[in-house]
């Protein structure tokens, strides 16, 4: 893999300088920079408007030979900045993290890059600028799940290093703040598509700030002396809202394409169809779950009551589901303590017919 990807970079950079000199000397001979050198700040040119740069890029997108060529260099840069991303703050992945990274792209470039191109507008340029923007977005995604995915092999290990957790920290805050200027830079470049724009930025964001607060309140766990006794709730309602606000960005997105597209009973409208037709199922199901899952927690605070000091003191025992020490309990029907954190933990899995995690009487008896 390091043999073909080395390849790749060499092969990649000699042929983008190659077309950089050969346009760069066409851009210089041309009527754009006659026109930009000799009234560089006149209104006589859309062109000269955005900048000799704006103008050279102008011109590259006019020559599909140097185009392909900047292009494949903008990949191939993405690739090794990746390499190094994975090297630095992750080191060596787990199988499971490369397969979902695999899935991840792979999806991203059938369901968003392919699928957008047949939806938007048909000048290939805007498509163009439009997929190599949302690559980026995507890009950072890719990397902010697999913080997610890493975190959850983490919790595995019994003694980890503060500082991988450092790391992957600094890493999710500067993608949350890449993610801000990447999208600011959009009100400039894609002014028409903003909504759409939107739409894609505001799920990498949510599902950024969802991990980050996991870790954060992963590192509160193992600092403070007893844990923290908060982490599942605010774990749990964060994944939560950010699954939910996701899917409904989601839907308004394939709506949006939908009303962009037009109905005309074509392949692009069933697969639109389709994929609303299960974001709704899967927002509905989660809604469903959650409701389940609050009137099980309801009924417990109802029916049950916390264990005094004096039962606490006289089990002296862990809590069944967590293995730590419990300060304060909920004692069900069977006697049995647990804390409350761990049995919403325990019922939001065994949402349909939750039992006590120990003699599995049910706790709606």
């Amino acid at each position: 893999m390091k043999y073909n990807i080395s390849t790749y970079a060499a092969v990649s950079t000699v042929s983008f300088v190659v077309s950089f000199i050969i346009t760069l000397k066409s851009f210089l001979l041309s009527d754009i920079w006659a026109s930009c050198y000799s009234k560089p700040f006149t209104n006589t040119s859309i062109t000269c408007n955005k900048s000799y740069i704006m103008a050279y890029f102008a011109h590259v997108e006019s020559r599909k030979i140097s185009l392909l060529a900047h292009v494949n260099m903008s990949i191939c840069g993405s690739l090794l900045i990746g390499r190094c991303i994975i090297k630095w703050v992750f080191g060596e992945l787990w199988p499971i993290e490369s397969q979902h990274m695999y899935d991840r792209m792979l999806n991203f470039l059938l369901f968003k890059m392919i699928f957008i191109g047949a939806v938007m507008d048909p000048v290939w340029r805007h498509i163009l600028r439009l997929s190599m923007w949302i690559g980026i977005l995507g890009f950072m995604r890719i990397f902010s799940l697999l913080s997610r995915d890493r975190l959850d092999n983490l919790t595995t290990i019994a003694f980890v290093s503060i500082h991988k957790y450092y790391k992957i920290i600094i890493l999710l805050s500067t993608i949350l703040l890449s993610n801000i200027i990447w999208y600011l830079g959009s009100l400039y470049l894609f002014p028409t598509s903003l909504a759409f724009l939107t739409l894609e930025f505001l799920p990498v964001v949510l599902d950024t700030v969802q991990v980050l607060i996991k870790y954060i309140t992963h590192l509160l766990d193992q600092w403070i002396e007893n844990g923290f006794e908060s982490k599942r709730w605010i774990n749990y309602y964060t994944e939560l809202s950010a699954d939910v606000l996701i899917l409904a960005c989601t839907l308004l997105q394939y709506l949006q394409l939908m009303w962009m597209h037009g109905i005309s009973f074509g392949l692009v409208d069933i697969v639109l169809f389709l994929n609303v037709r299960s974001v709704l199922k899967t927002l509905h199901n989660k809604i469903t779950i959650y409701r389940e899952r609050w009137r099980a927690m309801a009924y417990i605070r109802q029916r049950y009551v916390d264990a005094s000091p004096e039962e606490l003191s006289k089990l002296n025992d862990d809590c069944a589901i967590c293995r730590e020490k419990m300060k304060t309990a909920t004692k069900l029907a069977c006697g049995h303590l647990f804390h409350l954190q761990c049995l919403h933990s325990w019922i939001q899995h065994h949402v349909s017919k939750p039992t006590c995690p120990t003699c599995r009487r049910p706790l709606s008896t």
